[in-house]
């Protein structure tokens, strides 16, 4: 079984500031990360929570196509203080800022914006992109708690605009059985430490 990602949704947090032009810096395009997300197949090997497998495999599409692009992997951790660290961090050569990426599926989506509050304040923030589902029931209907992407849009709204935040909101489908194709994977390599085909 595997998850297809079919819809994205996007806010772009403060509103006066475009994803894109910040993006541009890494190469990478909001049509570039749709593309990724909705190109991947997310496979459900059977253990665990199917939020759980998609939290584990949604970083390595994020990282493979910023490090395509010519970023690469840099600290996850928010602040020398803090042992919190983002599920992917991107950066560039001759730069402290880089871009943090939270995948989230529990009830810690508060918890996110504070970490992206706290690497502002340290100015190593590029931009925080913040990931839910658009609907919890289309990727795990039993789990209750999981953050949704209207109710954290009206949270990061509430910031007064404090920091560059980039919240995407996914949709779709689990199909019974993954499909191979090639044509959707072009663009991006197999990263086994994930277990997903990007």
């Amino acid at each position: 079984m595997h998850f297809q990602i079919c819809r994205v949704e996007r806010y772009m947090s403060p509103q006066s500031l475009n994803a894109d032009a910040i993006l541009k810096g890494y190469r990478v395009s909001v049509r570039d990360m749709d593309h990724a997300l909705k190109s991947a197949e997310f496979i459900h090997n059977g253990s665990g929570g199917f939020q759980k497998e998609l939290a584990k495999q949604l970083p390595g599409v994020l990282e493979n196509l910023f490090c395509s692009k010519g970023a690469h992997p840099s600290e996850r951790r928010y602040s020398p203080a803090m042992r919190e660290e983002a599920d992917v961090a991107v950066g560039q050569n001759g730069s402290k800022k880089r871009i943090f990426i939270e995948i989230e599926f529990r009830p810690n989506e508060h918890k996110d914006l504070v970490k992206f509050l706290t690497a502002h304040r340290h100015q190593q923030l590029e931009l925080g992109i913040l990931i839910v589902a658009i609907d919890r029931k289309e990727i795990n209907k039993d789990y209750h708690t999981m953050p949704q992407y209207k109710k954290c849009l009206r949270t990061i709204e509430e910031l007064r605009d404090e920091c560059p935040i980039l919240l995407i909101g996914i949709g779709g489908e689990w199909v019974g059985s993954a499909s191979a194709s090639s044509e959707k994977h072009t663009s991006f390599r197999v990263d086994d430490r994930y277990g997903v085909s990007v």
